[in-house]
């Protein structure tokens, strides 16, 4: 049998033990977060490592692409098939496509749901999408690849390292599928498209595989035992909602421990998939144990399932945190610096929107719509100047007068370099989740008029924001309907 050569064996033993140990632990954060039981900072920064390590040893990014990594571009995420494509560009990392699984997509934005936005600091402008837990962005992965070998006890493989051992194993293959990967791991530069990417991350996959192989890479651990795998233990016995816990003979036939422990991380990881699959019926109001039993009744479960008392307790409303404003909104609209916001492009016909990339609460301020404040006169005059077309004008009434906010360009004269996110909200009259107001606040010294969009609901993460116009459907010169109440 053909021996490995040891740059690539050192990349199997990663991918399929490194990972791997790290993952049962993931999958009861996991569990922990899905139910929203409360977990401790340590786990929830170990869920981190192990979502910037899927980047950086299954997916053969550099650090410093993971580091640039942004809201945004998690946002922009484009499906593909099977695979979920994020593009990646920061002043230190060149361009790259990672194509993600399904179930890494899912790692993924449980983490940007859920930990991320309780990282987020208000005065701590950050767009990074992997955020500390001091609310900075994460500045050194490398050095959190370290920490979680130490956490599992395993000599330290460097990201580099893996890197070129992939190199290697790509001389052997045709110059197109080499070129391919090299430039999914932002070696080399060129245009691809979304198809190339995706088939890119089956190659590096396969490469992978076809080396296992070969190998005759022993699967025993340090002590001699059997290799202690639960993700292996779940390959063999998937957990299904519906499923049945494999037998001790079977667990045997397959060559796993006589113990009960994959025996009793089975049945607690189907638990809380049940436990999840009953809330998902109740996202809105709270059930009675009696509406919980009859639901699952009819699911057929008798054994391993949750009590209807369990589920009615474990219900939450939506959060309902109202952050200090002041000094935050004054710094914010001076600076263009919102934060948890990011643009994200809809097709036809809405086009750019704006999406959020954190958890907002009923009553937070999000952002203002910006541009250079003009007297109503001269915002008609804007108006019709661009073909009767409404654009970006926001008109409204203050201290007596007629005022008019013109962000007609996607960039101001105030801030030329960034593109404000209020003039890109989109319309929605019937279901609006910001509402619109007039106040005046000290900018550079000077007192101006702003209109700020505060949540009118709690607002969770990936929602496009929308409010109402208020504009007649057939008039020109965008009139708003209801700005009377903006003298109050």
């Amino acid at each position: 049998m053909k021996k490995l050569a040891l740059p690539l064996l050192l990349l199997l033993i990663l991918q399929k033990q490194y990972l791997t140990l790290a993952k049962s632990d993931i999958l009861r954060i996991q569990r922990d977060l899905d139910t929203d039981k409360e977990s401790p900072r340590t786990d929830k920064t170990l869920y981190r490592y192990f979502c910037e390590a899927l980047l950086v040893f299954k997916h053969i990014q550099c650090p410093q692409a993971v580091e640039a990594l942004t809201d945004q571009e998690w946002i922009n995420r484009k499906e593909l098939g099977d695979r979920v494509v994020v593009g990646v560009r920061g002043d230190r990392a060149s361009s790259v496509r990672i194509a993600l699984t399904k179930e890494e997509e899912a790692f993924l934005e449980l983490y940007f749901v859920k930990i991320r936005p309780e990282n987020l600091h208000p005065q701590k402008a950050t767009n990074s999408f992997f955020v500390s837990s001091d609310g900075n962005t994460v500045h050194c992965v490398s050095r959190d690849m370290n920490r979680l070998h130490e956490l599992y006890k395993m000599a330290p493989i460097t990201s580099q390292c893996v890197r070129r051992a992939v190199e290697t194993a790509a001389k052997k293959l045709p110059a197109e599928q080499k070129g391919a990967l090299l430039h999914y791991m932002g070696l080399s530069a060129g245009v691809f498209q979304l198809q190339d990417v995706s088939d890119a991350a089956l190659l590096l996959e396969s490469l992978a595989s076809r080396s296992a192989d070969e190998t005759s890479l022993d699967t025993r651990g340090a002590a001699g035992g059997p290799r202690r795998d639960f993700l292996a233990f779940v390959d063999r016995f998937p957990v299904t909602l519906e499923g049945v816990p494999p037998s001790k003979k079977k667990r045997m036939e397959s060559g796993f421990p006589e113990d009960r422990i994959f025996y009793d991380k089975w049945r607690a990881t189907q638990y809380a998939q049940r436990e999840k699959h009953l809330l998902s019926y109740y996202e809105l109001r709270k059930p009675s144990a009696a509406k919980v039993a009859r639901l699952i009744a009819q699911e057929g479960w008798t054994v391993n399932c949750p009590r209807p008392e369990d589920i009615v307790r474990l219900w939450k409303p939506a959060p309902n945190k109202v952050l200090e404003i002041d000094d935050f909104v004054i710094l914010s609209v001076s600076e263009q610096t919102w934060t948890g916001l990011a643009i994200k492009d809809f097709g036809a016909p809405e086009g750019l929107g704006v999406v959020a990339t954190r958890h907002f609460a009923k009553d937070d301020i999000l952002c203002d719509y910006h541009g250079k404040v003009v007297t109503a006169v001269e915002g008609r005059a804007n108006v019709e100047s661009q073909h009767n077309e409404p654009g970006y004008v926001y008109f409204f009434k203050a201290d007596g007068k007629e005022l008019c906010i013109d962000a007609q360009t996607s960039t101001c004269s105030c801030h030329p370099h960034t593109k404000t996110f209020g003039r890109l909200i989109n319309h929605s009259r019937k279901n609006p989740n910001l509402k619109p107001f007039h106040c005046k606040i000290n900018v550079h010294g000077q007192d101006q008029h702003v209109i700020l969009f505060k949540a009118n609901r709690d607002i969770s993460v990936g929602s496009q924001l929308k409010y109402d116009y208020g504009v007649r459907r057939h008039s020109f010169k965008a009139e708003a309907m209801a700005l009377k109440r903006l003298d109050e």
